[in-house]
């Protein structure tokens, strides 16, 4: 199923069929056997080191807007191949969409706008904008139906890193790294540009084959540790009605709603790593009809708390 020059992961959307890496790669890792999300808890989270020399795939076009506005921030943390032209990441270019998280909540007063403004980057092809919601203000009157404890905790990781002492709502943070307090669309879109004008660290190849989509991810340089693989699953449009709390009376639209965050693997960002998607043959009563799915590659820092985005992969 893998060859033995990449090591890599086969899954189903909805479902995950893993595959234990072949060759030399294989030697010493976990079992990748089973059904279900990984599991994230301590030695339960295959590493995946890739071999020094990766097979190739065809190199595909890829496009980027890119603004000469890079304004302030504030940062958490450090076809035919002869006629494509070479990815923007072989440029140096962030070519992947740029991921904007938000955290936020339906108990929230100061968080319409906020919202409101996500939903304005819901079209944008090289923009993946996340709705997070916490659980933190439940108390309040109105429980989020859209809150779980892993997202606030995912926000309370964001603040250690950062070396905050406490979190808030709304917040958005682009790409994993960078933030700034009462952000308006003027700051929003500096801190996007600034990302896609930013060196790329990993490049993306896709490739449509028989077993489904072949994604491979190639360092462009160190890493400098330890890289997650998360997929993330999403309803892509949401309105609810708040009957009680801060926002009584208001409809709100939510977009982009995460549903769930899972960690598939940890990657040492050696060489190569090759992931292939399929549709699953089965429908996920789990999880709603629209759900959406995609993949971030996101570092780690040496107390397991996040870093820097480095790519995103959008399957569908």
């Amino acid at each position: 199923m893998l060859g033995a020059a990449l090591c890599g992961l086969t899954m189903t959307l909805g479902g995950f069929a893993w595959a234990q890496p072949e060759g030399p790669a294989a030697e010493g890792l976990p079992a990748l056997a089973g059904s279900g999300p990984a599991t994230s808890e301590a030695g339960g989270t295959p590493i995946i080191a890739a071999p020094r020399e990766p097979a190739r795939m065809a190199p595909s076009a890829s496009s980027s807007h890119l603004s000469s506005d890079m304004g302030g921030f504030n940062s958490f943390a450090a076809g035919d191949p002869a006629a494509a032209p070479p990815p923007l990441e072989r440029l140096g270019l962030h070519a992947t969409p740029v991921v904007v998280e938000l955290f936020t909540s339906q108990g929230c007063s100061s968080c319409p706008p906020a919202d409101a403004m996500l939903a304005g980057l819901a079209d944008a092809p090289d923009i993946l904008p996340l709705s997070f919601h916490v659980d933190y203000w439940d108390y309040l009157g109105w429980a989020d139906s859209f809150a779980r404890p892993e997202f606030t905790a995912r926000q309370e990781r964001y603040a250690h890193a950062a070396g905050e002492r406490s979190v808030y709502t709304p917040q958005i943070i682009v790409d994993g790294q960078d933030t700034a307090v009462s952000l308006g669309p003027a700051q929003l879109t500096a801190l996007i540009d600034a990302s896609r004008l930013s060196p790329a660290m990993v490049s993306v190849q896709r490739d449509t084959t028989p077993r489904g989509e072949v994604i491979e991810l190639m360092p462009l340089s160190d890493l400098g540790g330890t890289v997650e693989i998360l997929m993330v699953r999403y309803a892509p449009r949401r309105e609810v009605r708040m009957t009680a709390g801060e926002n009584r009376g208001k409809v709100i639209t939510y977009t982009n709603v995460v549903l769930s965050l899972d960690r598939l693997a940890e990657w040492d960002g050696h060489a190569a790593l090759r992931v292939t998607v399929s549709p699953a043959k089965t429908a996920d009563d789990s999880f709603p009809a629209d759900t959406r799915h995609a993949l971030l590659v996101q570092k780690e820092d040496d107390e397991d708390m996040p870093g820097p985005i480095l790519a995103a992969v959008r399957l569908d």
